[in-house]
């Protein structure tokens, strides 16, 4: 052994000593869990405890009050609780801490829970019961690491959008001929319904996606805002317009005759994670709403038959989040997307081209 090699190792002891010194000195990022059962926290929190700050309750009530005097960088609930169900406990968070990330755990049969916890609590992922520690370690893992990267960030400021010069909607050429154009316009006009018009951030569009434009009827219904409407039938269409107005919000019909815009959903979060998609489905199904929050993470899911004034609450609560990306690009990081297999079913049905075009479409967050 050479004579270096004794004080190699006691220098190498000394590093890991110090390592080990700031470890125990420097503070662990911070996870509330809350379950009713004991036995889910004890497991929970012999998991993670090694890693980070550790606080259970079996309380929502108990746990809104630990939100509003401490911050966590993530908060794990529980959805079936006795005191407080889990989907009112996210939307208390999001209220009183809204840069902390939160997940919900789940059954695949609470559908109005899955529902209420994307429309109402803006969930980051779901995990289904029973979990795969593994999977879970990683999820948590890049929770937390979002988390950490927001609570650097200011207080969200209050949106104050400009309102935009009156825009004449538009259509997909490819997919709309003259005689369709005629027929939709032609059509019984509904009853006009009195709102408040939307207010629309200047250069931003709205994009409507469904072979049988019934997204973009409803929207009708709602008189003439001063915005930029498209309206496509397919993904290609979709993308086909994209590329020459910067698309703010999609609405997006996702199964039926329109599964294709699953995927479409899914393929553009990853490349485009600014663009706030609302999904609007004819069934109830707890495993693809799931789907649709983990792999694209839809801002809002609306169910047919769609209403005017339905439509219109959640483009408003679209228009704030789009204004809050701008505001603080940040916030983007909590849209990171599950990813989806290659060979996913959702995916087959979507051609090279599109998958290549996304690349190609307007973007405020590429100027």
């Amino acid at each position: 052994m050479s004579q270096g090699a004794p004080s190699n190792i006691v220098q190498l002891a000394r590093l890991r000593r110090l390592s080990q010194e700031h470890s125990q000195t420097a503070p662990k990022p911070k996870i509330l869990f809350v379950d009713d059962e004991e036995r889910i926290l004890n497991s929970l929190r012999a998991l993670f405890r090694m890693e980070y700050e550790v606080t259970v309750t079996t309380d929502g009530y108990h746990a809104v009050e630990l939100l509003k005097r401490h911050h966590y960088h993530l908060l794990v609930s529980d959805q079936r609780m006795p005191i407080m169900q889990g989907v009112e406990l996210l939307r208390q968070a999001k209220e009183h801490s809204p840069h902390t990330v939160r997940i919900l755990l789940t059954g695949f049969s609470d559908l109005a829970a899955i529902v209420g916890s994307v429309n109402e609590g803006e969930v980051y992922r779901y995990i289904c019961k029973p979990w795969d520690s593994e999977e879970l370690r990683e999820l948590i893992a890049s929770a937390v690491k979002i988390g950490l990267d927001l609570a650097t960030l200011d207080p969200l400021p209050k949106p104050e959008l400009t309102e935009a010069s009156p825009f004449k909607p538009t259509t997909a050429a490819p997919s709309l001929p003259a005689q369709t154009q005629t027929q939709t316009q032609t059509q019984t006009k509904p009853e006009k319904i009195p709102h408040e018009p939307l207010t629309w951030p200047e250069n931003l569009a709205l994009l409507f996606v469904d072979r049988e434009l019934q997204l973009f009827a409803t929207f009708q219904e709602l008189g003439n805002p001063r915005s930029q409407v498209l309206a496509a039938r397919t993904p290609e269409d979709a993308l086909a317009l994209m590329e020459h107005h910067e698309v703010g919000v999609i609405v997006a019909s996702i199964d039926g005759i329109d599964r294709d815009n699953f995927g479409f959903l899914c393929l553009l979060k990853k490349e485009h994670p600014h663009v706030v998609s609302l999904a609007v489905a004819r069934l109830g199904d707890s495993e693809t709403i799931i789907d649709l929050v983990n792999s694209a993470r839809v801002f809002r899911v609306i169910f047919h038959p769609l209403r005017p004034k339905v439509l219109q609450h959640h483009l408003e609560a679209a228009i704030k989040q789009v204004d809050q990306f701008r505001a603080q690009p940040t916030l983007l990081k909590v849209q990171a997307a599950k990813d989806i297999a290659p060979t996913s079913s959702v995916l087959t049905n979507l051609s090279v081209r599109i998958k290549t075009r996304l690349s190609s479409i307007k973007s405020f967050f590429r100027r």
